[in-house]
């Protein structure tokens, strides 16, 4: 692994997965108050922009009152599908 693939957490030398890419389907790991809409656990969504090295997510639902929305979702509210 390379040294672009590590960040120090703290000290504790903890390597982190890489940011998910732009395009890749994601599902909200639990409920989530933003921008208006309240979001379910296991809601589905297809990520548009990366912010900050995998910080926040700009993640497109298509499951939300009125239709398709983007959202922004910070990198502890949702995992890549399996």
């Amino acid at each position: 692994m390379d040294a672009a693939s590590r960040k120090d957490s703290g000290g504790h030398g903890a390597i982190l997965s890489p940011p998910i890419a732009e395009f890749e389907i994601v599902r909200v790991t639990r409920r989530v108050e933003t921008e208006g809409y309240s979001i379910p656990p296991d809601t589905s969504g297809t990520v548009l922009a990366v912010f900050d090295r995998g910080a926040a997510y700009a993640v497109e639902i298509a499951d939300l009152p009125g239709g398709p929305e983007v959202v922004t979702l910070r990198a502890d509210q949702i995992e890549r599908m399996r």
